[in-house]
């Protein structure tokens, strides 16, 4: 067993490597439990698998739409059938729904969270009727964690990107029992729900809603879609995904998430599944974590969306450290010198994918990290992260793309001793950089 699920102390369930975890390996991959559509971009993407249309080889000739709505569409024949017999999709229960539900004057976030209860009252429906697959994915949901909606703070400085999931963009507490948002989304489906002569078992209560978005909320992952001429990114859909959903986050992350949606499948929906590669050795026993956001922001938009987005005041080494810097210095810059004295103040001996040695503790779970065979930090005792581990890692694993701000991680499977070192791949973008090249850049850049 590559990964254990347990107790991570002050962060509820968390998982942790049950033995050394090598850079580039694929820690985890998994399979959606549940897909659905962003609104507004609909249009351009199937509806079962999330595909774009526009990665199809015969493009808008393999296009299947709705037989009966009109209002979607498939990437083929074979995803119309799944989503047919899928109450999780967009099957005949969904289709009804969607169909009679007044969509008028919601903005996108809203109907989108139409999309997630359309499916959730389906997959009800279809529990009553004895389907045991229903229930399982129904019970994946309802245990995800709904944080509490936290008080506004005034920490944090400037406004955060709205959310990527599938929740509102002013985050968890759009989604209160007695916000207006959740009484006019539960007071719709009503509607919608009588409308398409759905039966009690699909009905939810203005409680059950609320629950239900928050949980989408905190751990829908945000499914991109390839960037716009203009260089643009929008969300594609949301997938909920089991295992994947107990990762915690920290803000130095030693794991990255790639998907590939736009692949031709091999099986169904075998283009939705999502893996987490380890950027750099693991240790057994550590904490697997990922960042909820792109690594470069800035603490402040760290802080708020972490509050405000997923209920929790992260208090990460980065974050720590970063709360004792002047302004100038919490401008992360993406110039290909910017930070580099720190950096190479850092050391740039990272070949093999190792991260430079930094420790931290959650509660009485100490974490250990090893450069080479260095040991990092005595058990028992929190060491720091300092600025110039910081410029590094940032340095290290944000893509240096213009614009673009994905993780860098090693190719999993590449042998060890390759010149060059290993191949990094960008989880957002695609691009590559080998070991070499970066180091070279540190030098240059002396």
């Amino acid at each position: 067993m590559l990964v254990q699920v347990r107790e991570a102390p002050g962060r509820g369930r968390g998982i942790f490597a049950a033995r050394p975890i090598s850079a580039g390996e694929v820690v985890l991959r998994a399979p959606p439990v549940l897909l659905y559509p962003q609104h507004g971009t609909a249009a351009a993407f199937c509806s079962h698998c999330l595909r774009a249309f526009n990665s199809l080889e015969e493009n808008a000739a393999s296009v299947v739409a709705c037989s009966s709505c009109g209002l979607v569409g498939f990437c083929g024949a074979a995803c119309a059938a799944a989503a047919a017999a899928d109450p999780g999709s967009h099957c005949p229960a969904v289709c009804r729904l969607l169909s009679a539900c007044n969509l008028a004057g919601l903005n996108d976030e809203q109907q989108t969270a139409l999309q997630f209860l359309f499916r959730c009252c389906s997959l009800r429906a279809a529990v009553a009727a004895g389907d045991s697959d229903a229930a399982a994915r129904l019970a994946t949901i309802t245990s995800l964690s709904a944080p509490p909606v936290l008080p506004p703070s005034d920490a944090a400085d400037g406004a955060a990107p709205s959310s990527s999931g599938g929740g509102g963009g002013d985050g968890l507490s759009s989604w209160s029992a007695g916000s207006t948002a959740v009484r006019e989304l539960h007071g719709r489906l009503n509607h919608a729900l009588a409308a398409a002569g759905a039966g009690p078992a699909a009905a939810l209560g203005v409680e059950e809603v609320a629950e239900l978005l928050r949980r989408d909320a905190a751990n829908g992952y945000g499914i991109m879609a390839p960037s716009a001429p203009d260089g643009e990114r929008r969300i594609r859909g949301t997938g909920i995904y089991s295992l994947p959903s107990l990762l915690n986050h920290e803000c130095l992350p030693n794991v990255a998430r790639f998907d590939c949606f736009d692949r031709e499948p091999s099986g169904p929906r075998a283009n939705a599944c999502v893996e987490f590669r380890a950027l750099h050795d693991i240790p057994a026993g550590e904490e697997v974590t990922q960042s909820y956001f792109p690594l470069p922001w800035p603490l402040g938009e760290r802080q708020q969306r972490c509050r405000e987005d997923y209920g929790f005041e992260c208090a990460c080494p980065r974050c720590k450290e970063e709360a004792t810097w002047s302004e100038e210095e919490s401008e992360w810059e993406t110039d290909e010198d910017a930070g580099m004295e720190d950096a190479e103040a850092a050391g740039a001996a990272t070949a093999g994918g190792a991260a430079p040695a930094h420790a931290h503790a959650h509660g009485d779970q100490q974490q250990q990290q090893q450069q080479g065979a260095a040991a990092a930090g005595a058990a028992g005792q929190e060491q720091q992260v300092d600025p110039a581990y910081i410029n590094l890692f940032l340095l290290k694993y944000v893509c240096p793309r213009e614009g673009c701000y994905g993780t860098l991680a090693p190719l999993p499977g590449q042998p060890a001793g390759q010149p060059g070192g290993p191949l990094f791949e960008c989880n957002m973008c695609g691009g590559r950089r080998s070991e070499a090249e970066f180091l070279a850049e540190l030098e240059a850049a002396d």
